[in-house]
């Protein structure tokens, strides 16, 4: 009975024992990430981050894990992994960051600058001269590489938010860290990073936005430059819509944006009170702040309008693009206006000037002639009081004519608004073989419709242009 009192009290003082031990264990690891934790709050704070908290949850040689929250409201933060071999961690460096489950807010300030939970990312008017929130010592962060799965970016800037999932890897080149970086965002955002042109006029964008990046960063500024995917974005720009917008552009700096000349997108459709289809245009755009467009070609009308070189602000788009017109078709172009019974052939050419207002367009002056011979009919099935009269009047006579009329010259001009009314007013020379056996005549008509009311059957077998696709296909297939 002793023996077993004994052996039993052994064994009480065993797991006595052993729970001493392992209390111990735990509160050791508990103190040493309690105290890991405080260590990189500090560092992360003495970088530039004040409110920066991190929480150790895992701790070895080999490794540790922590919660990491960047500001005060966990806007910026994630599930933070970093490997650190004894022998790496020897030479004072961190072999591999990932960061997991991550959040990142960039907050952009009215003169452009970038900041990350305060912190100055891009350099601007109030950090130039001091270096940044860090002072004059680059903060260096020593890790060899930089892991970011998908994250939830939100771009804040004066006008509102952007959202969008970055993805990121960036790796260290002695004091520099370089990488590359994916963004793709819906387009129902733009709006909100015109901030950087100032550009307030950009409204109801539609499609899709992908960023493929190349990032330098020396620890107190990130440069970035990159090709950017437009995939079938519509909007208003001002008083000019647009829509089917597909191609890529190459900036050699994102923030702010600048567009490098010579970049070419397709467009479906764009409405600059006329409605100009299967398009494309060469362009750039500075940092001061100018669209300049080098080359710029529609289908409209089943012919071709090509713009003459031209500059505008989208902050304040204001001027007079001059339309060059070849080859475009009389009949689809008088069936703008929608008149029954009205159809003509031949093709005209011309100069069409198109007037752009702060929130207006209009077509001022445009002068089309005819290439050559054509015909003219109007013969509808109910004529216009105005036009009916008894047989030998006037009006019955100028009906006569234009049931079949042939001219030899013609000159059509044309004045409008977008969204009003298009006026067109024809002047012609020629004859109907079976009006007075052909005898010569003058006619000088006018006509008008509302500008809504376009012919838009191209849209539906609109195809994007060979070479635009081939660089949307190899962005799609290399890395940033």
């Amino acid at each position: 009975m002793r023996q077993q009192s004994v052996r039993r009290l052994r064994r009480w003082l065993v797991l006595v024992k052993l729970t001493l031990i392992g209390g111990a264990a735990v509160l050791l690891v508990q103190h040493r990430t309690d105290l890991a934790g405080t260590v990189a709050t500090q560092a992360l704070r003495r970088a530039g981050f004040p409110d920066a908290a991190v929480t150790v949850t895992d701790l070895s040689a080999e490794q540790t894990r922590a919660l990491v929250r960047l500001d005060r409201q966990g806007a910026v933060g994630g599930t933070l992994i970093l490997r650190h071999p004894l022998d790496v961690l020897r030479e004072g460096r961190i072999e591999r960051l990932d960061l997991a489950d991550a959040r990142l807010r960039l907050d952009v300030a009215k003169d452009g600058g970038l900041r990350i939970a305060g912190y100055p990312l891009t350099s601007s008017a109030e950090t130039a001269g001091n270096g940044g929130a860090a002072g004059d010592d680059a903060f260096a962060i020593p890790i060899d590489a930089i892991q970011l799965g998908e994250t939830a970016v939100t771009l804040a800037t004066p006008r509102g938010t952007a959202n969008g999932t970055l993805r990121l890897t960036m790796t260290r080149d002695g004091t520099l860290h370089r990488g590359q970086a994916t963004l793709t965002a819906p387009a129902k955002g733009l709006p909100v990073l015109t901030h950087w042109t100032g550009a307030d006029t950009i409204a109801e964008t539609a499609g899709t936005l992908t960023a493929k990046a190349r990032l330098t960063w020396d620890g107190a500024a990130l440069k970035t430059q990159g090709d950017l995917l437009l995939a079938d974005l519509a909007g208003r720009f001002g008083p000019v819509s647009a829509s089917g917008i597909n191609g890529v552009l190459s900036l050699p700096s994102l923030f702010p944006p600048v567009v490098a000349p010579g970049q070419t997108l397709a467009v479906k459709l764009l409405d600059v009170g006329l409605p100009l289809t299967d398009g494309s245009f060469r362009f750039g755009y500075g940092a001061k702040g100018r669209l300049s467009v080098e080359r710029a070609e529609w289908h409209w009308a089943g012919g071709v309008l090509r713009a003459d070189p031209f500059a505008i602000d989208p902050v304040a788009p204001r001027g007079t693009v001059t339309l060059r017109a070849e080859g475009v078709h009389l009949g689809p172009m008088l069936a703008m206006v929608a008149v029954d019974g009205l159809k003509a052939s031949g093709t005209v050419s011309g100069s069409l000037p198109v007037r752009i207002e702060a929130d207006s367009v209009h077509l001022d002056n445009g002068l089309l002639e005819a290439d050559g011979p054509g015909t003219l009919r109007y013969d509808p099935e109910n004529p216009p009081g105005f036009l009916k009269g008894e047989e030998g009047s006037p009006t019955a006579l100028l009906m006569g004519a234009l049931t079949d009329f042939r001219y030899d010259t013609l000159s059509a001009t044309m004045e409008g608004q977008a969204g009003g009314e298009l006026a067109v007013g024809i002047a012609i020379r020629g004859s109907n073989p079976a009006f007075y056996d052909g005898y010569p005549v003058a006619l000088n008509l006018k006509v008008s419709g509302a500008l809504d009311r376009i012919l838009r059957q191209s849209l539906d077998t609109y195809r994007i242009p060979e070479t635009v696709r081939d660089r949307m296909t190899e962005f799609q297939r290399k890395n940033p």
